[in-house]
């Protein structure tokens, strides 16, 4: 059955080399629209993930933490007398202007936290940096290309201005890169308050670490009771409530889903037909099985088995060539991010083959229906 259904494709070359081109395009663009999702996933709740701290502490119903109103600043005192709690960090984000001496302009997000601790993956003494040159910022690697004033990246020490204040580039970060078109700027927490409308007694998140050992829930619970007018959420939740917002809240999630969707359909359509085809030409080859006693079951094991090979072959280019699109779409300075865990690919290996095996049998209906008495019309 497996070397009739080898012969049949590689004496086939036409058909077989379209079958798994368009297959091959069909996983492509399935992993790289799932690895977008999962990119998506990850960089719209970076704020909420990579912080240093256990719970946050966040405005009635926050739904992301890229904007959100300003809420008294005592909450992070008010949070440190619970017990349990380690340490406390307030973070300020706003909107501003981040302005060149070239006179380019650049709408930014300036996330500031509280220096004393290491709240965000970056050197807190670079945040907290004063000279004569004004204020130091932090920026994600990524934003160098984007800033750059002339073909050299943007180097450590460029001067620039925001909100009416001097400020130099201290130093760059990694995986910090916005979800948003807006780019983040990272500073001290007084230096925010300066770049940005919210005033001094305000703040926007409290940022929670609790002590070693600690029932993080039953200290949630606590600070439910004592703190009003807030919402308390674990890292993992407000995580989830950021990408939930950006990815299904914005439809992104679902313009990629319905992209992955119809690479399915069209990677089932050239497969099926291209299949159909195959067995139309060689009808009489099939009723000739059929009249010499293979039954069905066999015939059927033949077109099904050209589906899997078809699968195979396609599924190993196909994850070639998404990891190529990822690779170079990574090392672009683009501001796309896309994740391909090895479950990606553990999980295109099924689908593939559910697709091309649905497609044969397809095909195979054909020959079902054939009357091997036909073949001697």
């Amino acid at each position: 059955m497996w070397k009739i259904a080898w012969c049949n494709l590689y004496r086939d070359k036409v058909r077989f080399i379209t079958a798994v081109v368009g297959l091959v395009f069909a996983i492509v663009l399935m992993a790289v629209q799932a690895s977008i999702f999962l990119g998506a996933v990850h960089n719209s709740s970076l704020l909420a993930q990579q912080a240093n701290g256990d719970l946050w502490i966040v405005p009635y119903r926050a739904s992301n933490a890229d904007f959100s109103v300003p809420m008294p600043s005592h909450r992070c005192y008010q949070a440190l007398g619970i017990p349990g709690v380690e340490r406390t960090g307030r973070m300020v984000v706003g909107f501003s202007v981040l302005r060149f001496p070239s006179g380019r302009q650049e709408p930014v997000i300036v996330v500031g936290t509280d220096t004393e601790h290491r709240w965000l993956p970056f050197d807190p003494s670079l945040a907290r940096m004063k000279t004569a040159e004004g204020r130091g910022i932090i920026l994600d690697g990524r934003e160098r290309t984007r800033f750059a004033e002339s073909v050299e990246p943007l180097p450590v020490g460029a001067r620039a201005e925001l909100n009416g204040h001097r400020v130099f580039v201290a130093g760059y970060t990694s995986d910090m890169a916005s979800f948003t078109p807006t780019p983040y700027v990272f500073t001290s927490y007084e230096a925010a308050l300066d770049f940005t409308h919210i005033t001094a007694d305000q703040t926007v998140f409290v940022m929670v670490k609790c002590e070693p050992g600690v029932d993080v829930l039953a200290v949630r619970r606590v600070l439910v009771e004592r703190i009003p007018d807030v919402e308390v959420l674990t890292k993992a939740e407000f995580a989830t409530r950021c990408w939930q917002y950006w990815v299904m809240g914005t439809g992104m999630g679902y313009s990629l889903g319905l992209m992955a969707v119809l690479a399915l359909i069209v990677g089932m359509t050239i497969v099926g037909q291209t299949f159909v085809t195959g067995v139309l030409v060689k009808l009489r080859e099939y009723g000739t099985l059929k009249a010499l006693g293979f039954r069905n079951s066999f015939v059927a094991g033949t077109i099904v088995a050209q589906g899997v090979i078809v699968a195979l072959l396609g599924y190993v280019l196909g994850c070639g060539g998404a990891l190529l699109v990822s690779h170079f779409a990574g090392t672009g300075g683009t501001a796309v991010t896309m994740l391909m865990p090895p479950l990606l690919f553990v999980v295109l290996l099924p689908l593939t083959l559910v697709m091309c095996v649905t497609s044969s049998l397809a095909a195979a209906w054909r020959v079902f229906r054939l009357a091997p008495a036909e073949v001697f019309r």
